[in-house]
């Protein structure tokens, strides 16, 4: 039953704007800046902002996978009568436990309204709307000026004139769902204030991950089509002023005591010369600042990378996704293969460290592909001169994207459903599961088979690339086997039902190094399996604990020359890397998830020394 809007005038001063959780680990976490901005805009106005961040608590480990979800949601709302409109933010992989959040505000404050912004709505919301009578409004697109609009309509008595004037709501007229014109967007990102970082403790998020955000533009001019970049923003590139964004930069440093930034935005680097003026106003400035940013591959450039560096630039992404031409084509990115490595190169020889993002998963996409993708991406986690860092995902069907034209094709599945939850254990409530278009990524796309190994493939090389790096290298340079027919080979030897548990990372850890091992011992390879040892030294009990109650060791034979055993395993000579000729061991301990190895050649005089500087008994 649809609720009526409420028609008194009154005022809405007390405005509770809310993230909820989303998956990903402990160190997945930042400020949420768009409901900062928001509470900035609304404080600006004079109105009351409190803003829950239960994505914090969640990577505070404060949510218990074991409770009810909505009972711990329960716990952090605000008393009765405390408030008088929320807003909740939307993303497409944690809408389910949004929704949950949003049932549960509706039990609770029957006359509250509640207001659903962000990617997810924005192109959903009459759906939404229709399936949840508790949803009062959907505040499509850029709501930073339009969000007061919306509370000064309500607050007015949401006389419906007034609602049909605010650019980009959907919302109710009796039965009817009201959709008026999307408005555009903001145009002049200098006009917007700093995010009211007061209504957050940054220490918070700091000691989780020590990296914070701040916005420096909006917009991708490009036309992916498994993104909604381009549509959420209206393919338009924006920024702030060079000198708008390096003031800003000085006072988060200011209130946070910090100065490790990621500087926001979709594809910073495809207005290089605003990333010049940009780099040489912190040079102008002499901030001591180390940033990170987005850039598409064929966006960089030698000097433009050089500039990057001597303004504090430490990393910066790229959105790969294949290195194959055809499925590069599929994408409608189009990036050039051979280009991509260069850009790679270029940016790690300029001291910056790549970060290069894959999927895995693309229709009809062939095994010659899938290993030229894996494999490239395994060279450049391992290169010396690049070591770069590797994101692995699987292709999903996102609202706003291309793709999602081709919704009709998703269907609810266990596996997608435990692979995306928002929170470990949480699972969609069985009356949504027939509505996979509100929920894509409880949802599959392809056949249950191939979707599970497209989950357990991806999972195996994001664990591969994260501890067995070399390993992973030395196995498809040595082995004889493709990296697809490899990690095949991985998910032959793994829990079967690894996938589903892909929330316990240790144990798709644990999982990896055990299915690892096995392999290479069938092809009778001890140089590799050295390096396992090397980089895993526990893989044949667990190669990852949490807390041990006594120093625990393990001893494994040292046999190759260690430099040269690690050009072997990139590739470098047919020949067996040269024996060491006195006899040494690797030792690992540990009592916890740090893990101490050395390579020498009197173990037990290592063990004895740990035991005098630890005071801690041994194993």
């Amino acid at each position: 039953m649809i609720r009526p809007l409420p028609q008194a005038a009154t005022s809405l001063q007390r405005v509770a704007l809310i993230q909820p959780p989303i998956g990903g680990g402990p160190g997945d976490v930042n400020p949420p800046l768009g409901l900062l901005l928001l509470a900035a805009l609304l404080e600006r106005g004079g109105r009351e902002v409190e803003l829950i961040d239960l994505n914090l608590l969640h990577k505070q480990g404060r949510i218990d996978p074991e409770r009810s979800l909505r009972t711990q949601y329960r716990e952090h709302l605000p008393a009765k009568g405390e408030v008088d409109l929320f807003g909740v933010t939307t993303w497409s992989y944690a809408f389910d436990v949004t929704m949950e959040l949003v049932e549960e505000i509706r039990k609770r404050f029957k006359k509250v309204p509640i207001v659903l912004g962000g990617p997810h709505v924005t192109f959903l919301d009459e759906e939404v709307m229709a399936t949840f009578p508790a949803v009062d409004y959907v505040l499509r697109d850029e709501g930073d000026w339009t969000f007061e609009q919306l509370i000064e309509a309500i607050g007015d008595g949401a006389d419906p004139e007034r609602l049909a004037s605010v650019p980009g709501l959907t919302w109710r007229r009796g039965e009817q769902i009201v959709r008026n014109p999307a408005g555009g967007v903001v145009e002049d990102l200098d006009a917007l204030p700093y995010p009211a970082f007061h209504l957050v403790e940054l220490s918070d998020y700091l000691a989780l991950n020590p990296v914070l955000t701040v916005e420096a533009g909006r917009g991708c001019p490009y036309n992916c089509n498994f993104c909604s970049t381009t549509n959420m923003f209206q393919r338009k590139y924006r920024v702030k002023s060079a000198p708008r964004l390096v003031d800003e930069i000085e006072w988060a440093m200011e209130k946070a005591q910090s100065n490790r930034f990621e500087l926001l935005h979709d594809n910073l680097v495809a207005n290089k010369k605003y990333v010049r003026e940009l780099c040489a106003e912190i040079r102008r400035r002499n901030i001591d600042v180390e940033w990170s940013c987005t850039s598409r591959t064929d966006n960089i450039t030698e000097d433009v990378a050089q500039d990057m560096f001597l303004a504090g630039c430490s990393q910066v992404f790229f959105g790969v996704e294949t290195l194959s031409a055809e499925r590069q084509r599929w994408t409608g990115k189009k990036l050039e293969p051979p280009k991509v490595h260069a850009a790679v190169e270029l940016t790690a020889r300029q001291h910056l460290l790549p970060t290069v993002g894959i999927i895995v998963g693309f229709p009809e996409e062939t095994r010659a592909e899938f290993d030229e993708t894996v494999s490239a991406a395994v060279r450049w986690a391992t290169e010396p001169k690049i070591q770069a860092d590797i994101s692995t995902a699987v292709l999903r069907y996102y609202p706003g994207a291309d793709l999602y034209q081709h919704s009709d094709q998703l269907r609810y599945d266990e596996l997608a459903a435990a692979y995306g939850a928002g929170v470990p254990g949480y699972r969609l409530r069985k009356s949504w599961r027939d509505k996979p278009r509100l929920f894509p990524l409880a949802a599959i796309h392809t056949s249950r088979d191939e979707s599970r190994r497209n989950f357990t493939r991806a999972l195996l090389i994001r664990a591969l690339l994260g501890h067995a790096p070399l390993t992973f290298r030395a196995s498809l340079e040595r082995l004889g086997l493709g990296a697809q027919e490899f990690v095949d080979a991985l998910i032959a030897k793994v829990d079967p039902k690894l996938a589903e548990q892909g929330d316990d990372r240790d144990h798709v850890i644990n999982e990896t190094a055990r299915a690892l091992g096995a392999v290479i011992r069938e092809r009778e390879q001890p140089a590799v399996e050295e390096l396992l040892c090397f980089e895993l030294p526990f893989w044949e009990s667990a190669a990852v604990v949490d807390s041990l109650e006594r120093l625990e060791t393990v001893e494994h034979p040292k046999v190759f020359v260690h430099d040269a055993l690690l050009a072997w395993g990139r590739g470098e000579g047919d020949e067996l890397p040269p024996r060491l000729v006195h006899r040494h061991a690797i030792l690992g301990v540990r009592a916890g998830r740090e893990c101490l190895v050395s390579v020498t050649d009197d173990p037990q005089t290592v063990l004895t020394r740990l035991r005098l500087q630890l005071g801690r008994a041994v194993q």
